[in-house]
């Protein structure tokens, strides 16, 4: 059987038949993610933090986070702040272990259910501020969770309660996830029997698809976190994954799920899985391997605005229907056609044959052929691209190919030319494949700059690509090109995208936040579009004075050009000295002139001027039939 005959991209029919080329950053399939918060509560939670959980912590702004329950509190907050503003379609809920009270369906002891598995709202977020600041907090956990905290938990019942949670969700959750914060590295020490349930019950809720993480807190009193004692076992840590993370600081972790919340990433899914078609064997057979794309860009829009009755504030509903004119019948679906007007001619078409038409190839990457990398040209650029990795769900050994391909590329410099097809009734596209190599974090082994794999990068056909004007500009001598060089020097500084946040975003979330949450005013938005101009001054000051001397001097005038400022002196002396030969003919007086009979001493314009105060009509333009018509009117004759 062919790949081809295989549902790739995971939805197919009539979803995919319903997006076309513009969607072409959409998910395939509506998704949503489920976090459950599974928070220690005990009495060491309520310590002190230690030096470095203080100083390396990037959310404590004013300073008043004191113990990890805070710390962990203010976490959770940003969370959910983040959800609402990336995927708030996304389900989160917090569970808190070690409590006096306990708030289950199993009515398990120390186990206490904040919130239930939902959508963030802004209730949500004001009881985890209050829950997070240093004068509410101890009021309001005595409160809802009782006044001591109790180390007679289970963690294996504390996991069963998430699993349930999970299992319960009126949405379809694709990815769930329970996030641990705790400062026991091993909870169960003194009961071996509870340990073992808590590391099988974490076994079963990995073979179900649900991802458990850990989230050390370091206090006064802990100051060192070592999973191999028992989360090793819990998270199925290879011996290297357990070097890597012993010897990373517990603020590591906890600042990666800050890192995950501020940067409000979009969800790392596949945006296809397709084949990647290498031709044919001698037999006929294709060779053929799997991928998925991943798209790296994505523009972040602002929320839709929802339309509401005004009378009752209900959200409304769009409905769209066609009427034929004529009649005013109401047409369904069925009876629509579609058409286009050729050399005054309609054309129609139905639904089949639409479909025919969008139809151009199946699914997948065809490979044309080789080039060097250097034949890239930044005028091929098109729009933003994607990112292919093997995918070996479909096809084993995809990964191997994949890498040999790879490598090859590398070592040659050379992209792979390809027509690339994202789905079904999408129209092909020229790609170049650009090979990426891995690259590690030489400081953080465990940070990865960059991955292995292939950029897909669109390529323009013919009809895309527009010729410019040519335009000569003349050149300038080497000295000055030599401080415009410096003044690029001094203004250098290394770019990252993820440091520069959408200030309209920004300051609408803002204000969306302050208004939901009751706020007086929003939270300061520090805007770093906005160029420091004062520290850009002091980098290139010495060489404005020298642009100025070279390019601009003493009698430039802003705006206007050499050859036009001549322009302008010439006409101004043109219209003074014309001004200046008109005076004297201001006094001339025609009528003693004509009696005088010397008319033909006068100018021309002298003369159609009197015609035309006085009125007068000449059999045309020259002089002597200008003369006629003022002695005719005069009645004088020669």
């Amino acid at each position: 059987m062919s790949l081809l005959d295989q549902n790739w991209g995971g939805a197919g029919g009539a979803d995919d038949e319903a997006q076309d080329d513009n969607q072409q950053g959409r998910q395939i399939v509506t998704t949503r993610d489920g976090t459950l918060m599974l928070i220690e509560c005990t009495p060491e939670m309520f310590e002190s933090l230690s030096n470095t959980m203080e100083s390396d912590s990037s959310i404590d702004d004013n300073n008043e986070l004191e113990t990890g329950f805070q710390l962990v509190m203010r976490a959770c907050q940003s969370f959910y702040q983040s959800k609402i503003i990336s995927n708030d379609k996304d389900l989160s809920g917090i569970i808190l272990y070690g409590t006096e009270k306990n708030k289950n369906t199993f009515d398990f002891n120390h186990i206490y259910i904040l919130h239930e598995l939902a959508q963030p709202s802004a209730e949500r977020i004001m009881q985890l501020e209050a829950l997070s600041n240093k004068n509410t907090y101890k009021k309001t956990y005595n409160d809802l969770f009782g006044s001591t905290q109790s180390k007679n938990y289970s963690l294996n019942e504390a996991l069963w309660t998430c699993s349930n949670l999970f299992a319960n969700s009126p949405q379809r959750l694709t990815i769930k996830r329970v996030f641990i914060f705790t400062c026991n590295d091993q909870p169960h020490a003194s009961n071996l029997t509870l340990e073992r349930q808590a590391k099988q019950r974490a076994k079963d809720l990995n073979d179900v698809g649900i991802e458990v993480e850990v989230f050390p807190i370091l206090t006064e009193s802990i100051t060192k976190f070592d999973y191999k004692k028992f989360f090793q076992d819990v998270l199925m840590l290879s011996d290297d994954e357990l070097e890597l993370r012993n010897n990373q600081a517990p603020t590591g972790r906890l600042n990666e799920l800050l890192k995950l919340v501020y940067s409000k990433e979009h969800k790392k899914r596949a945006y296809c899985t397709v084949p990647f078609s290498l031709g044919e064997t001698s037999d006929g057979t294709p060779l053929q391997f799997s991928v998925s794309v991943f798209n790296m860009v994505r523009p972040c829009p602002k929320p839709t605005k929802i339309k509401l009755d005004m009378k009752t504030n209900m959200e409304t509903k769009i409905v769209t229907k066609h009427y034929l004119p004529e009649t005013a019948e109401i047409l369904m679906p069925s009876d629509i056609q579609y058409g286009i007007d050729v050399s005054n001619r309609r054309v129609l078409f139905d639904a089949d044959e639409i479909k025919a038409i969008k139809k151009f190839s199946d699914p997948g990457f065809q490979i044309l052929g080789f080039k060097n990398i250097s034949c890239l040209l930044p005028h091929h650029y098109v729009k933003p691209g994607h990112f292919i990795y093997p995918d070996e769900k479909y096809v084993e050994g995809s990964s191997c190919l994949f890498n040999a391909l790879l490598k090859k590329c590398l070592e040659k410099q050379m992209f792979i030319l390809c027509q690339f097809t994202a789905r079904r009734n999408t129209p092909p596209r020229l790609v170049a494949l650009i090979p990426q190599a891995e690259e590690i974090n030489k400081k953080d082994p465990s940070d990865r700059i960059a991955s292995n794999g292939f950029h897909v990068h669109y390529l323009p056909y013919a009809d895309d690509i527009r010729t410019l004007p040519k335009n000569d500009i003349p050149r300038i001598t080497d000295d000055k090109v030599d401080v415009f060089k410096n003044i690029i020097r001094g203004l250098k500084f290394k770019y990252r995208p993820d440091r520069f946040e959408n200030p309209a975003l920004q300051i609408l979330w803002r204000n969306i936040e302050a208004t939901a949450l009751n706020k007086d005013k929003p939270e300061e938005f520090d805007d770093l579009t906005i160029p420091n101009v004062e520290n850009q001054n002091k980098k290139v000051d010495k060489y404005t004075t020298e642009i100025k001397q070279m390019f601009f001097p003493p009698d430039y005038v802003m705006g206007v050009t050499k050859r036009a400022a001549t322009k302008r002196k010439a006409e101004a002396a043109a219209t003074s000295t014309s001004e200046k030969k008109r005076k004297p003919d201001d006094d001339v007086n025609v009528e003693a002139a004509a009696r005088n009979n010397s008319l033909n001493k006068l100018t021309v314009p002298i003369l159609k001027d009197y015609c035309k105060e006085k009125n007068l009509k000449a059999a045309g333009t020259k002089k002597q039939d200008l003369i006629d018509a003022i002695e005719k009117h005069l009645t004088i004759t020669t």
